[in-house]
């Protein structure tokens, strides 16, 4: 799945702009100079057009040290407020039934903030996790995990019950089959 999709690189975005990779390197990074200011001037449709690419094919940046050294699994989990009893207690035994299988969880949380959802999903995006598990603030939520999954991440929406013990083992059986598909196909 997402391993074999092609990432967008910043000489794709160059290509498609008409412009050099060194320009769209400063862009993309926001290069400021040792006083705030900018750097080098560019033309602001200049500027303009490179995002707007990028947005088009979907760019996203690349922690490269987190790249070449985290492990190969690794899942995003947001919810809703680890202070609550029962995310206290899903949270434990998700990660309880995970560690040991080699995920590594990566924990937000939103306080039912809509928009610290959508920064949360974003977040794990750029940070180029192999799934999701997340509880969306609103009905209106999935709406960024499709396009999670339409970037190759698949996510896991706990079906919430009583017991958060039982949702959790639930959810991470869902999640380790996914992980698993996920390494089977990169092989």
């Amino acid at each position: 799945m997402r391993k074999n999709m092609p990432n967008v690189t910043l000489k794709d975005i160059a290509k498609e702009a008409g412009v050099s990779v060194a320009l769209v390197s400063f862009v993309m990074n926001n290069r400021l100079a040792d006083d705030g200011k900018q750097k080098y001037r560019v033309a602001e449709s200049t500027r303009q057009r490179i995002l707007d690419v990028a947005r088009r094919l979907g760019y996203r940046p690349v922690n490269r040290l987190l790249q070449r050294e985290r492990k190969p699994r690794v899942a995003g989990v947001i919810l809703p407020d680890p202070a609550q009893e029962y995310w206290g207690r899903f949270t434990a035994e998700l990660e309880r039934l995970a560690l040991p299988q080699g995920c590594t969880l990566l924990f937000g949380y939103t306080q039912e903030d809509p928009v610290r959802f959508q920064r949360l999903v974003q977040l794990f995006l750029s940070q180029q996790v192999d799934a999701m598990v997340a509880v969306p603030p609103a009905p209106d939520g999935n709406e960024e995990l499709e396009e999670a999954r339409r970037a190759g991440v698949p996510c896991v929406v706990p079906v919430l019950e009583e017991d958060p013990l039982a949702v959790a083992s639930e959810c991470a059986g869902r999640l380790l089959r996914l992980l698993n598909e996920i390494k089977t196909l990169s092989i």
